[in-house]
């Protein structure tokens, strides 16, 4: 799924973790995520779900929803991806972020 979408990519010094986010442009939680990340300098890239065309949208949130048994809310955020130990945060949680990233 994640091949038909162009990410953002935003680098940071703190690379410790595969971070991908999916996001609301107009969502205030996303964007209080996403400043988070860039504040914390935290490597990751993100795409905001809501510009992208309708069908491509409903297939992402099911493709999400069965890959990770979550329901799908926004900011959605995979870490460690290409491991046997991914996580999965839904929604932001700056006490669960700092934990996380520190």
């Amino acid at each position: 799924m994640d091949e038909e979408l162009e990410f953002t990519v935003e680098n940071g010094d703190n690379n410790a973790h595969n971070v991908k986010v999916y996001a609301l442009s107009t969502c205030g939680h996303c964007a209080r995520a996403l400043k988070y990340l860039r504040e914390n300098s935290i490597d990751f890239k993100f795409v905001y779900v809501d510009l992208l065309p309708f069908d491509v949208k409903d297939r992402l949130k099911k493709w999400l929803r069965e890959t990770y048994n979550q329901s799908v809310a926004f900011p959605f955020m995979i870490l460690d991806e290409n491991t046997d130990d991914q996580r999965v945060i839904v929604g932001f949680l700056q006490d669960e972020y700092e934990r996380t990233f520190k």
